[in-house]
């Protein structure tokens, strides 16, 4: 990878020893997914991890996009959604 900018290699890598995102694997159906958290309940898809290649080409879970969990209705146990939404 090359750098072209005027700033010294202290400043733009400034943080990178102390950077370590929260990652969790998930599993959805047959498709395991490298998550990070994005909200209080949403999660960014990082990674797919699959043996199937067709997961890669089509699907709803590439990486980048949110996934939105819902809570559990305390009243109605029955009403959780089984897949998380993606938005």
């Amino acid at each position: 990878m090359s750098l072209y900018t005027p700033l010294p290699p202290e400043l733009i890598w400034e943080g990178q020893e102390n950077f370590c995102p929260r990652l969790q694997e998930i599993r959805i159906g047959h498709i395991t997914l490298e998550v990070e958290t994005a909200g209080p309940n949403q999660a960014r898809i990082v990674r797919l991890i699959s043996t199937d290649p067709a997961d890669y080409l089509s699907g709803p879970y590439q990486p980048g996009a949110i996934l939105e969990f819902g809570p559990k209705s305390v009243f109605n146990p029955g009403s959780l959604d089984s897949k998380p939404r993606l938005i």
